[in-house]
């Protein structure tokens, strides 16, 4: 089934809804702009600026900035996949693309990818993931001939790499994966300057700077 119109657009797949999140009216825009970062706020534990970087992909009326789109899968009313695009000038992309746990292997990644690159209008858009999600989406990304093209360590922050498929990163315009890597050289410069060169100690110490800085962003996410 597919509505269009006035109406946002759907098509309906094995009692799964797919739409648009620019079709849908101004109420509805209001209502998913908090269900869908519900769905994904969990992002913040391994990119330290997602929920601003959510807040940004919106105007103040809650509706899309130029060249953005959110493609929703839901069922039984509830958000079970989302795809978070962009396209401009410069790149066509996936930048985020997520199911449910309990919906997982049941075809909606497949559905949310077609969607996406019909909406994109290029069947190989950039698609990254943090390492951690490789095992995860390898097969779907296989399936659709994506190409692995780079690994970018400590781009978002410093133990994280990102893997880059077709295409690659532009210069790092996020600080603070810069600013950890320079307390980690200070932690080492200030253990050789006293004479310690017990590496055992260097790393505990760049541990606790990580573990502190994790909890802060940790916090930071429940504030919102």
């Amino acid at each position: 089934m597919i509505k269009k119109g006035g109406e946002a657009m759907i098509k309906t797949i094995k009692d799964q809804d797919y739409f648009r999140y620019s079709t849908l009216s101004e109420l509805g825009k209001n209502m998913y702009y908090e269900n869908l970062y519900s769905f994904v706020k969990y992002l913040n534990f391994e990119y330290p600026n997602f929920k601003y970087w959510y807040k940004a992909l919106f105007k103040d009326d809650k509706s899309l900035v130029l060249g953005r789109e959110i493609i929703i899968c839901e069922k039984d009313f509830h958000i079970v996949g989302i795809a978070i695009l962009k396209s401009d000038d410069f790149e066509k992309k996936i930048c985020t693309l997520r199911v449910a746990k309990d919906y997982q292997r049941q075809g909606i990644g497949k559905k949310l990818m077609e969607l996406s690159f019909e909406w994109l209008q290029d069947e190989k858009p950039i698609i990254t993931m943090h390492r951690i999600k490789q095992s995860q989406f390898q097969p779907l990304l296989d399936y659709y001939g994506f190409k692995l093209e780079q690994k970018q360590r400590n781009y978002y922050h410093i133990f994280s790499t990102e893997l880059v498929y077709n295409g690659i990163l532009p210069e790092k315009k996020f600080l603070e994966g810069k600013i950890e890597i320079l307390d980690i050289q200070k932690i080492c410069e200030k253990f050789i300057l006293e004479g310690n060169r017990n590496i055992n100690d260097i790393l505990e110490e760049c541990v606790n700077l990580w573990y502190k800085r994790e909890q802060y962003r940790r916090m930071k996410m429940i504030e919102y």
